[in-house]
């Protein structure tokens, strides 16, 4: 979920549908369809570039890097990327003041130390 108390209800509710869609087609069940049928789905919700960019902003603060693919989506969506780097900045600071960091990093995954970005203990293979 998006936190964005400046924004009104019906955009805060449009990006909690766009980031379900917006998952489901680049990193979950509908991955493998085409790009053209993920950016349509992904349209039909919104083809604000701000919204999209936002969005974009959340997948690019991923602790986990596991979210690239969503970016590349709503990129080709429209969203405008300014936007989106601006917004990741702005939830990896929020990330790390409750202590989570990029887990690529050697940091903290999840609130825990020693655990790599899946949630395994460091130095175990899963």
């Amino acid at each position: 979920m998006v936190y964005m108390p400046s924004l009104p209800q019906p955009q805060r509710l449009l990006l909690a549908e766009l980031a379900g869609t917006a998952n489901r087609y680049s990193i979950g069940e509908g991955r493998g369809l085409p790009q053209e049928v993920a950016v349509a789905a992904v349209r039909a919700i919104t083809d604000d570039p701000v919204l999209l960019g936002i969005q974009a902003g959340v997948a690019l603060a991923d602790p986990y890097g596991v979210s690239q693919p969503t970016v590349e989506l709503l990129q080709a969506a429209g969203a405008d990327m300014t936007i989106a780097q601006q917004h990741a900045t702005e939830v990896r600071e929020r990330l790390e003041r409750i202590g989570i960091t990029n887990a690529s990093d050697g940091g903290v995954a999840d609130g825990r130390s020693g655990q790599r970005g899946d949630g395994q203990p460091e130095g175990q293979r899963g």
